[in-house]
């Protein structure tokens, strides 16, 4: 029988000099606490240690990634892992792990992986980031009951045993997951039904059942960024996933309507950000069409908004696309992007005569020559073609030009 149980932090004591220790809320919502020697420790050091602790194989690894609030907009990120962990991360140094990228097919992961899977779309699920019908919500609560507890017992299983020892992870659907409220017994009755017709079902059945049904829930696998307009002034819900990015539209409720710009990856040759906005430069072989693309995020932080989405963008980019054929290829000027190079077998990121593997920032050759080289070689577009930015300012003086990334 598994019981799920609330995390109480560790009392802060006074440490030694040159340490360094840090908190992670795992998914099961206990608490992992190292320490460590040097003050200087890289954020892929906690990473690896909390990973050990879980289990998790190395070839798991790549789908998670340490989160915290960011103390200057209060906005959740992403450990950069590369990097020391104190010039991100204020006191006190806790972090929740979680899910940072979701398999397309979720059947033929390893069971650890599945695990932990199950336990993050059940709390994305209780927070309202999927919104799903009552019975849909009380099937998945049904696969999750047996994936945790195992078989239904009459002896054990008493009323009220779902929030007993589910704790935190059994909550009746609302107003925000859900598309109707109901009382906390009626649903608990649901779930108890399903739980018992469950009976004989091995916990790794289980889990796949639960996931093949997250997976076709609206938004499921999708990374959103909310605060930004489009080039009307529209606003739009900018969404990563393994496929590319996605744009949707936005009513006035805020609630995210049609997909209205799909780019996926193998057409998109460049993202970069400046100040508060995200570019996307898109070109696609088949339609002998492409063109740039801007969204402006507002507020006093936008441009923490904007580079937050270029490095997701990159970070997804980087673990789902893996061109094997033509690859846009360096040459002297930027603007010759016709050359290209056909390859045979997997490609690298790291391979440094490729104009986008190693993810650094560029500071030389123009950005805007480079798309205007684009433009140049695209047929002209009727009026009713999808409109797009037609330049992007270059600002080689000012601190604020960004990261720019070629792909």
């Amino acid at each position: 029988m598994t019981t799920v149980k609330s995390v109480k932090f560790a009392s802060v004591k006074r440490k030694s000099v040159g340490k360094l220790e840090c908190q992670v809320v795992l998914l099961d919502n206990s608490l992992f606490v190292a320490t460590f020697d040097k003050k200087s420790t890289k954020g892929q050091e906690l990473f690896v240690s909390v990973c050990k602790k879980l289990n998790l194989p190395p070839n798991a690894r790549n789908y998670f990634g340490l989160q915290f609030v960011d103390g200057v907009d209060g906005e959740l990120t992403w450990l950069d892992l590369d990097r020391e962990i104190r010039p991100q991360r204020r006191k006190p140094y806790t972090f929740q792990f979680a899910v940072r990228f979701y398999p397309s097919d979720v059947s033929s992961e390893l069971n650890e992986l599945q695990e932990l899977l199950v336990l993050q779309i059940k709390d994305s699920l209780i927070r309202g980031k999927f919104v799903t019908s009552v019975n849909e919500h009380a099937i998945l609560d049904g696969f999750f009951s047996q994936a945790l507890l195992g078989d239904f017992k009459p002896k054990f299983h008493t009323r009220g045993y779902l929030e007993d020892l589910l704790g935190s992870f059994f909550a009746p659907p609302n107003g925000i997951n859900s598309d109707v409220e109901l009382s906390e017994d009626k649903y608990e009755r649901m779930v108890y039904n399903l739980h018992r017709s469950h009976k004989g079902m091995a916990a790794s059945d289980a889990r796949i059942a639960f996931l093949e049904i997250a997976q076709v829930l609206p938004f499921y696998g999708m990374s959103l960024h909310h605060g930004a307009t489009d080039i009307n002034g529209n606003t739009v819900l900018l969404a990563i996933c393994s496929s590319g990015v996605l744009v949707f539209d936005v009513d006035n409720f805020g609630v995210p309507g049609n997909v209205i710009e799909n780019f996926p990856w193998h057409e998109i040759i460049t993202m970069i950000f400046q100040n508060r906005k995200f570019y996307v430069v898109v070109y696609s072989e088949e339609k002998k069409d492409g063109g740039s693309y801007s969204y402006r995020f507002h507020g006093h932080f936008g441009h923490k908004a904007a580079e937050r989405t270029l490095h997701d963008a990159l970070q997804h980019q980087a673990l789902f696309y893996q061109p094997e054929k033509k690859l846009f290829r360096r040459s002297k000027s930027f603007g010759e992007v016709d050359s290209h190079l056909q390859v045979t077998g997997q490609f690298k990121r790291n391979d440094k005569k490729y104009a986008t593997t190693t993810g650094k920032i560029r500071t030389r050759g123009s950005f805007k020559k480079f798309t205007d080289s684009i433009k140049k070689k695209m047929p002209r577009r009727q009026k009713s073609a999808r409109r797009s930015d037609s330049s992007v300012e270059e600002s080689p003086n000012n601190s604020n030009t960004s990261a720019m990334t070629y792909v």
